[in-house]
This record gives C-alpha cells, structure tokens and sequence, in this order.
C-alpha cells in the first residue's frame, strides 16, 4: 500500500467552494483507499458572518448514504466564520474513511463564498 500525502481533492481541486441551500459532498472516498482526514482550512470571503457545517457521512453498503442529522450522528463541526476569517482545524487523531463512498459533506449559508481545503493522506 502506498501512502499519498497532501491535499484531499474533490474531482481534481484542492480548494473548493462550501456548497448553500443543501449540503454536498465535498469530498468521496475512493474504492480500494484509505483515507486519513487530518484536518481543514475554511475560509469566508462573504462580507457578513457565515455558519459552517461539516459531516460524515458513512457509506450504505458500498453505495452512497443521505444525510440524515434527525437520526444519525453524522456532525462533527458547527463553526460561525466572520467575514474575512479564517479557521483552521488539525486533528489530534485523523478521521478515518475505510470504505467507498464514505463521504464528507458541508453546507453553508451563501453560495461561492466560504472555501474549504481538505488535508490528509489517502493509503491505496
């Protein structure tokens, strides 16, 4: 198994916008990888504060899972970013993603405002 260090990206990009309205995957674990979430950076470019919301969201028997925060403990960060600030998050101990489709998802308040960068390793 080889351990590929860096940025975890999300069809190709390592910076992303926070998706609005509904949540989304910001990044899907790949088949065959394990993928150690070590932590994260966010930034609200908005000119009002934004609230932050990032999940776990493990897979449904190989398939894709919906978030389901009413029934499942699937939150892990609520965070109020004010404009221009930026949080960043290292973990003590990694969240570990063992299975396709495990999936990290986020919501925001406003569309293309708030970026995310993903750090981690994935072993395939």
């Amino acid at each position: 198994m080889a351990l590929s260090r860096g940025n975890l990206t999300n069809s190709g990009k390592n910076i992303q916008f926070v998706p609005a309205s509904t949540a989304a995957a910001i990044y899907t674990n790949p088949a065959t990888t394990k993928t150690y979430l070590k932590g994260f950076i966010l930034f609200n470019a908005n000119t009002t504060t934004e609230t932050i919301n990032l999940y776990y969201v493990e897979d449904n028997l190989g398939n894709t899972d919906t978030l389901d925060i009413a029934n499942k403990p699937q939150q892990f960060i609520r965070q109020e970013l004010a404009s221009g600030e930026t949080f960043y998050v290292e973990l003590n101990y990694p969240i570990v993603m063992t299975d396709e489709n495990d999936q990290i998802m986020a919501i925001t308040d406003t569309a293309q405002k708030v970026t995310i960068v993903l750090l981690g390793d994935k072993e395939s």
